[in-house]
């Protein structure tokens, strides 16, 4: 049995995991049979040439596929080509489908590379330090840079850096809104808008959504039958149900927005999957709309860095409200989203996600074929339509005696008596594709009709 790397020219993935593979094409080919005994990582490292931390790497990534086994003080052993085939779950608990989230495994020592650069030893203290009100222009010019990968054109004077998405909303509402205002969501909003409207003491009123997402209709009598301040929406990829609204609803709801006078809070967070559509941002009033879109999505969880997009005048009350809040988002993080915008990992990062996003959905589509899930080839997550005899929260604690983890609709509405059959599953959160096949398998499996949980809190 020999492992053996591709040429340098050819490798399409860091080294561990081309080791790993490498491990699993000998045992496919016979090569290393079960139970055999592979080179210590010392002994693998010197023969390829390669750092010991690296084959620590590459053996960890094996046993999490299921190709070895490690056993203390006596090395590590192939297994069955059964097992390569069947991976096994390493997680001890369910395995969840609740948050979305996509770490890019692929690019995580090239962040570790660019957060190392952040504070090198004997360089600039900025990071360290206060940022001010305004925060560095640098910081502010990256901002710009990324909204314009969103379709926005932007300038740094027009963006405010946020500690992140909510932190993104929260500063919007205290910028655009006051305590004891209506606020207008879609029927079926982000939980986050939810919990800070009711926080902050604004009054969150859903409106009906249709296929096509937000009724123009039922905006319209809402307008007329209240007096609402502001509305929130998440016109692209919408959370939760993946709907992107087409051209002729947009401008419907535009105009509806222009006659009332509405604020508007645009969320863009999953624009980067969906570079074909336009913001509508600038199709509102200068002084009454912010876009908001964050980076934790679009690069990774733990980069906890948004960005506001607002005229100037508006952004003095956002920068007003941000520094309440959190006096400076991270300086570290902001530096880090700065330089992974301006150096190009990020649009590495996204173009893998499209990537890894699209094959995720062909597995959704073939293991929940037996379902009716809403969604769109780019989505992060599908909005699944319970069968007859399901409820929401039914399902979400069968799911979960099953082993899997998903958000019930009531998680997302403002009005919570409305009885509503669906819930999401996030495709991301598991950290493989066969994880992922794993969890829907589950959910597949579960009856056609609800039975009695005995987990529910009545």
């Amino acid at each position: 049995m020999t492992i053996s790397l591709p040429r340098r020219q050819e490798r399409r993935q860091p080294v561990y995991r081309e080791i790993a593979d490498a491990i699993a094409r000998e045992i496919k080919a016979g090569r290393l049979k079960p139970g055999e005994r592979l080179p210590t990582q010392r002994e693998l490292a010197t023969q390829l040439g390669v750092t010991l931390t690296t084959v620590t790497r590459a053996y960890a990534e094996a046993d999490r596929r299921g190709l070895v086994r490690g056993e203390v003080g006596r090395g590590t052993y192939a297994r069955s080509r059964e097992l390569e085939l069947h991976p096994r779950v390493v997680s001890e608990g369910p395995i969840s489908l609740a948050t979305n989230t996509l770490l890019p495994v692929e690019h995580i020592d090239a962040l570790a590379d660019q957060l190392a650069a952040c504070a090198p030893r004997g360089g600039e203290t900025a990071v360290f330090e206060y940022q001010g009100r305004v925060g560095p222009v640098r910081a502010r010019a990256a901002g710009a840079d990324w909204l314009e990968r969103l379709g926005l054109q932007s300038n740094p004077d027009q963006i405010t850096v946020t500690a992140g998405g909510q932190h993104a909303i929260l500063v919007s509402l205290l910028a655009g809104t006051d305590a004891g205002d209506e606020v207008l969501v879609e029927e079926f909003a982000y939980s986050g808008i939810l919990e800070l409207c009711a926080r902050l003491g604004r009054r969150a009123r859903a409106v009906a959504m249709d296929e096509h997402g937000l009724d123009p209709a039922a905006l319209d009598a809402a307008c007329r039958d209240g007096r609402p301040r502001a509305l929130y929406m998440m016109p692209t990829l919408h959370n939760p149900t993946s709907v992107t609204m087409p051209a002729r609803r947009r401008q419907e709801i535009v105009e509806i927005v222009r006659k009332y006078g509405l604020f508007v809070i645009e969320d863009d967070v999953y624009g980067y999957l969906a570079p074909d559509v336009r913001p509508l941002f600038d199709n509102f009033a200068p002084d009454r709309a912010v876009y908001v879109t964050s980076l934790a999505k679009a690069i990774t969880p733990g980069l906890r860095v948004g960005y506001v997009r607002a005229s100037v005048g508006l952004r003095e009350r956002l920068e007003a409200a941000s520094h309440w809040t959190v006096i400076d988002p991270a300086p570290v993080m902001v530096e880090l989203a700065a330089r992974v915008i301006t150096g190009g990992l990020a649009d590495r990062i996204v173009e893998w996600k499209r990537s890894e996003t699209a094959a995720r959905q062909e597995i959704a589509a073939r293991m929940l074929a037996k379902f009716r899930c809403q969604t769109s080839p780019m989505s992060p997550h599908l909005w699944m339509h319970l069968p007859e005899g399901w409820s929401s929260d039914a399902f979400v604690s069968q799911a979960r005696d099953g082993g899997v983890v998903v958000n019930g609709a009531h998680a997302f509405m403002a009005d919570k008596r409305a009885p509503r059959k669906a819930v999401r599953v996030c495709l991301g959160t598991p950290r493989s594709r066969e994880i992922l096949e794993q969890a829907l398998g589950r959910l597949a499996q579960l009856p056609d009709g609800a039975q009695t949980p005995h987990s529910m809190v009545v």
